[in-house]
């Protein structure tokens, strides 16, 4: 049998049904064995709602084969010792919760196998960045991890002194993207597209470069140089971008995201 063979969703914000629905990506028949738990009704009854699965207690969630644990850091340790009791010895909680460690968790519910994650909203169509960190797992059961977690996207296991930068990138890094998109769009209006036009358009170019730097790992400045043409249209517009410090501003924009992800 495929593990796991039952999914529990405690926490049914946006991040937490971006996780229930990415881990059900492939598998249809998991979607309808899942259980969603969120003290909000209409919350619970959304993320049921997407894959089929069913309203339940936090009981019912916990007790299943992988359960994720998708709730605000305040309210982590309330929902980790209801958790606890009802987790079988086989099962595994994964925790989506924004500054809480390995061990934090662990003291917090001491006997589970926690794995610490920190993914993106594209974990919902196969397209995330999570990274993991874990207890010492033996060999099935880090493969079935593996396995398990294979349709959320890319999956990086990194050691936790790195999951603010982690966080930083892989969590914050739409949000700074998507302002850059923004900018691309009001660039395109301005010079005399519709708002239509150069949505659809900078979209395209973001996902375009996106397929040309997944492209055999490419270097992004051979990119950058491979389109930046003698007297170009693009060198000019870079020019004006390097006098704006832009680099600089996007790789502080990181290096700030990911203090403030350790100081929570």
């Amino acid at each position: 049998m495929v593990w796991p063979s039952s999914l529990g969703l405690v926490g049914s914000g946006a991040m937490g049904r971006a996780m229930l629905c990415g881990l059900v990506r492939t598998r249809p028949e998991l979607g309808r064995a899942s259980v969603v738990a969120d003290p909000i009704a209409a919350a619970a009854e959304a993320g049921a709602a997407e894959v089929r699965g069913r309203v339940g207690s936090v009981a019912d969630a916990a007790a299943c084969d992988l359960i994720v644990l998708a709730v605000k850091p305040k309210d982590a340790a309330d929902a980790l010792a209801d958790i606890a009791p009802h987790v079988a010895d086989r099962a595994v909680v994964l925790s989506v919760v924004t500054g809480w460690d390995l061990g934090r968790l662990a003291r917090a519910a001491p006997g589970l196998s926690v794995v610490r994650t920190m993914p993106n909203l594209a974990v919902r169509f196969g397209a995330g960045l999570v990274a993991i960190a874990h207890q010492e797992f033996d060999l099935e059961r880090r493969a079935d991890l593996e396995c398990a977690l294979a349709p959320l996207g890319a999956i990086v296991a990194l050691p936790e002194s790195q999951f603010p930068a982690a966080t930083a990138l892989a969590g914050s890094g739409p949000g700074f993207l998507a302002l850059i998109v923004e900018a691309f769009e009001d660039g395109g209006v301005a010079s005399g597209l519709t708002r239509s036009q150069a949505r659809s358009m900078a979209r395209a170019v973001l996902a375009g470069t996106a397929a040309l730097l997944a492209d055999d790992d490419a270097d992004p400045a051979v990119l950058r140089q491979r389109v930046s043409s003698p007297a170009g249209t693009t060198i000019a517009g870079l020019l004006v971008l390097e006098r704006g410090s832009v680099r600089a501003h996007v790789a502080d924009a990181i290096v700030a995201a990911a203090r403030r992800a350790a100081e929570l």
